[in-house]
């Protein structure tokens, strides 16, 4: 689930900090995807735990029915752009003090194993352009104060090469790519790879930590909302989350 397994006591007290509820400090945290299924999860944990957030958005009517806002803007937090569109990353990252990447190309499937995606929403576009878009502002926005943790919600099996006709746009590809770029970009950072996502209930189940996709549980999934729980825990113990 964790890109690298640094030791077992720093993964121990990272899985601790689960049950932690240390601030954060040094700005808001920066949420892109914040309307998707994952990234709600993380927005609404993270304003239950009273922390400054801040929500990057497309949809201002999603981010009402999805995140609880009342005139969802950026009075409310909420900031409307694109990670494809860099000049709409400036607002939000001004001033953050964290980013939590969740946002990702999101397959739509024709017939199992064939898809095909909205047109900019492809993993090139998304987990590649935008995403370095999205880590080249926050990078911007905080130098000069230090260096602001980014976390990352990749995926397991971006290690496996996909085929070359793959049909579904060689998203592990562009997210692998992503995770070198991030590595190699001198921020803080913890790269969080999970397996199958369930909309399920946390605290239900185990969670369980694999290295270079080694991992083998069955059946291969995790709760979104135990993978929240993960990106604020990194947030919250960045001593320990930083480098995994």
């Amino acid at each position: 689930m964790v890109r690298r397994c640094r030791s077992a006591s720093a993964l121990g007290a990272l899985l601790s900090a689960l049950v932690s509820a240390r601030a954060l400090s040094d700005g808001p945290v920066v949420v892109t995807g914040a309307t998707g299924r994952t990234g709600s999860l993380v927005y609404n944990q993270l304003k239950s735990k009273s922390l400054p957030v801040r929500a990057l958005v497309r949809n201002v009517t999603k981010a009402r029915e999805y995140l609880g806002c009342t005139k969802c803007d950026e009075s409310e937090g909420i900031f409307v752009g694109d990670v494809t569109e860099p000049d709409s990353l400036v607002a939000p990252m001004k001033g953050a003090g964290s980013l939590i990447i969740a946002s990702s190309a999101v397959p739509i499937f024709d017939k199992y194993p064939d898809c095909h995606f909205p047109k900019g929403g492809e993993p090139l576009a998304v987990d590649w352009i935008g995403a370095k878009a999205t880590l080249a502002a926050f990078a911007h926005a905080t130098a000069g104060r230090g260096l602001g943790q980014v976390v990352l919600i990749s995926s397991m099996g971006t290690t496996s090469p996909e085929d070359s006709k793959d049909p579904c746009g060689h998203i592990s590809f562009y997210k692998l790519n992503f995770e070198a770029e991030l590595m190699a970009s001198g921020l803080p950072f913890t790269i969080v790879k999970p397996c199958g996502l369930l909309d399920t209930p946390p605290l239900t189940t185990e969670l369980v930590v694999g290295h270079d996709d080694d991992l083998t549980v069955n059946p291969p999934t995790v709760s979104r909302a135990d993978m929240a729980r993960v990106c604020i825990a990194a947030l919250q113990q960045p001593k320990v989350s930083a480098g995994l």
